[in-house]
């Protein structure tokens, strides 16, 4: 791959807050997501602005691999503006899986836990079409069908476990994934 490597942390070009995450919080278990559930033997890069505006990331192997510049500028572009316009008190990340050929979003709550994955496997060149609030309208989407779907459940933040917090969960729950961070 003539890919060239990014470099480990961006500043935002902005002093605006995203949201008010913890990055411990924005680290934790994301890697294990991406290795069990989403892209298990495929390269995966994906990332997120910590509540200070630095660009933080995770990709699947040792020489970090990443996708084309144009492409991380796409996710980081995407994922500023979500953070800004609809994070619901917990923050995105965006990025690439399956080998940079899927876009993929996550929706972190305020604890810390993925709550809303999103994938769209048009080619590039067609998601290049879409705009900022056409991400903003889709994602917006997904969160209300999360919302509509805890309503119904009738679930209390007691009844929740925090797995990002370090609370344990039932034997052979999906969320007892490894818990290996962004690095």
């Amino acid at each position: 791959m003539d890919e060239q490597q990014p470099s480990q942390i961006i500043l935002a070009d902005t002093g605006e807050q995203l949201h008010r995450m913890p990055e411990q919080w924005l680290r934790a278990r994301v890697r294990g997501w991406m290795e069990i559930n989403e892209s298990p033997d495929f390269l995966y890069w994906i990332g997120t602005y910590t509540a200070d505006g630095k660009w933080i990331f995770c990709s699947s192997n040792a020489d970090r691999w990443a996708p084309k510049d144009y492409r991380q500028l796409y996710a980081q572009e995407v994922c500023r503006h979500l953070d800004r316009q609809c994070a619901f008190g917990g923050a995105w990340l965006a990025g690439w899986v399956q080998g940079g050929r899927v876009f993929y979003m996550l929706w972190k709550d305020k604890e810390g836990d993925i709550q809303i994955p999103i994938e769209c496997d048009k080619p590039f060149i067609a998601l290049q079409k879409y705009t900022l609030s056409d991400w903003e309208r889709h994602c917006c989407s997904a969160y209300k069908v999360y919302s509509e779907w805890k309503r119904d459940l009738e679930m209390t933040n007691s009844q929740q476990v925090n797995v990002a917090q370090g609370e344990k969960t039932s034997p052979g729950h999906l969320a007892e994934a490894p818990d290996i961070t962004l690095q």
